[in-house]
């Protein structure tokens, strides 16, 4: 257990400008735009020009009293705001995790310092293990109080827009808003999003554990092609509609599964989730949450991503160094 604590402390400090500044400058950039925005929106306010500001909520409609009828409509349109802020969060999130683990076992064979870590009273399947746990929990958990800092300082600023114009913003932010119920929601999406990405992170660790050079072509232009081909077999068969089994359950599952969220194309989701002018709140929903967590897709998928993290263990053991 000291072993893993120590890997995952060194995974942290190696790629904390991924982990942590690149969601933290993400959030300070978004919360300075919309800080500009509602500068922006007071200068338009002044009467030198006509204009209606949208940030999250209407504006305009934000400083005026709202009847009690609608107090349920602008706490929808704060939790879409809170949970867009989120969604940005998690694209970052899939890139910084998507390159780490590319380069995750790769790295130490190219710069040689595998010879070190070798050296050391720290087996090969701890050394894997601690680059899973990172991907699917500590990065995760890391993007997860960035995002519910940035939804505070996005809930602060529109405090102060609401005093600054006489409104109680008990009354018209803290009241309608549900961040507690989204943050809850948030944090039960990181394990969720763990197993459903353990495809992908098993995948590109195997890749990155194989790979004698240029583990991206392995990781992306190998499946990519092999679809490309089959797709290209299929159209010529007949003049057939491709089957796209390969692209969903195949590229799809090894490429695409680090993206939170992306069960909503499996199949059995589609009558589930219905994208409307929520947007990102489909997501969060409990029952969407619920039935991801028991159906087959994922644990199908979970089997077959610890398969390839055994994988990547075994290639770990064997190969030392890279061309």
């Amino acid at each position: 257990m000291n072993h893993i604590k120590m890997l995952l402390k060194r995974e942290y400090w190696e790629h904390r400008g991924g982990f942590l500044w690149a969601p933290v400058w993400t959030a300070g950039f978004f919360l300075v735009v919309t800080l500009m925005g509602w500068i922006w929106a007071e200068f338009i306010g002044s009467g030198k020009f006509n204009g209606d500001v949208h940030i999250g909520v209407p504006l305009k409609s934000l400083m005026q009293k709202i009847p009690a009828e609608d107090i349920g409509k602008l706490g929808i349109g704060l939790d879409i705001s809170l949970a867009g802020f989120w969604m940005v969060i998690q694209i970052v999130l899939f890139f910084v995790l998507f390159f780490y683990l590319i380069g995750a076992l790769y790295d130490d064979r190219k710069d040689r310092s595998v010879l070190f870590w070798k050296s050391l009273p720290v087996s090969d399947l701890q050394t894997v293990l601690s680059k899973v746990l990172t991907a699917a929990f500590v990065a995760p958990l890391i993007a997860f109080v960035v995002t519910v800092a940035m939804n505070l300082g996005f809930l602060l600023l529109l405090s102060l827009v609401a005093g600054v114009h006489g409104i109680n913003p008990l009354t018209v932010v803290w009241g309608p808003a549900e961040p507690l119920n989204l943050w809850a929601k948030m944090l039960v999406m990181v394990p969720v999003n763990a197993l459903w990405a353990l495809p992908a992170i098993g995948w590109l660790l195997l890749a990155s554990s194989f790979a004698r050079s240029k583990p991206f072509v392995w990781a992306v232009l190998v499946p990519v092609m092999i679809g490309v081909l089959i797709t290209w077999v299929d159209m010529f068969q007949g003049f057939r509609v491709p089957d796209t089994w390969y692209w969903t359950h195949g590229v799809g599952r090894i490429l695409g599964s680090l993206v939170p969220g992306s069960w909503v194309w499996a199949r059995d989701m589609g009558s589930l989730v219905e994208f409307n002018d929520q947007g990102p709140v489909e997501l969060l929903r409990w029952d969407v949450i619920g039935h991801t967590l028991v159906s087959l897709e994922l644990w199908i998928g979970a089997v077959a991503g610890i398969a390839m993290i055994a994988g990547a263990v075994y290639y770990r053991r064997w190969r030392e160094v890279a061309d």
